[in-house]
């Protein structure tokens, strides 16, 4: 049991947090202990059961990135009662940074959130042409997310056919050439 006489004398504190989960669904808790510095807390995350959390520092920012399941935390750690962050409506799939590390991208099933390096909401990408997000890397302004695309023609789904979606990283604006359209609409049409 959580003392908070002792946790004053130790300088442990713990926090809670969670994002308002949907009616009916229930309430999951994940504990993970976080040391950073010479303070230390305890943040009790939500989580889907048997999913994993990953803990990140983000330098830039100063803060500490709790990637659950079911939520992305943006905690600051000299004042952990502060934090940022987004509820994931369909699943957290991934967190990755840009290459000076000052900026977050986080992926659900469908769509890349942005955050900068004052832990504020930058934009949220348009639905992807597809599902099962991962991001696979960001570089020169670009973020590079792999999708399984949606079944449009009624045609058999192929689970090893993934796409690459670039997204343009100030904005989240999809880079889409003429090129792969083509493509893959003489691909579909092959097919039939």
């Amino acid at each position: 049991m959580w003392d908070p006489q002792h946790a004053v004398r130790t300088g442990e504190y713990e926090w809670r947090y969670a994002f308002p989960s949907a009616a009916g669904e229930p309430e999951v808790r994940e504990d993970v202990c976080v040391r950073f510095g010479s303070s230390a807390w305890t943040g009790f995350f939500s989580c889907i059961p048997g999913r994993r959390v990953e803990v990140l520092p983000w330098l830039a920012a100063h803060a500490i990135v709790v990637a659950a399941a079911s939520g992305l935390y943006i905690v600051d750690p000299e004042i952990p009662e502060e934090f940022a962050g987004f509820a994931a409506p369909v699943g957290l799939t991934g967190v990755i940074f840009d290459e000076a590390g000052t900026n977050l991208f986080a992926a659900d099933s469908l769509r890349v959130y942005a955050f900068s390096a004052d832990r504020k909401f930058r934009w949220i990408s348009e639905a992807l042409d597809g599902y099962g997000a991962r991001l696979c890397g960001c570089g020169g302004r670009v973020v590079a997310v792999e999708v399984t695309p949606f079944n449009r023609w009624g045609l058999e789904e192929d689970e090893e056919e993934r796409t690459m979606v670039r997204l343009r990283a100030e904005d989240g604006t999809a880079l889409r050439s003429r090129f792969s359209i083509a493509y893959r609409y003489w691909r579909r049409n092959q097919a039939a």
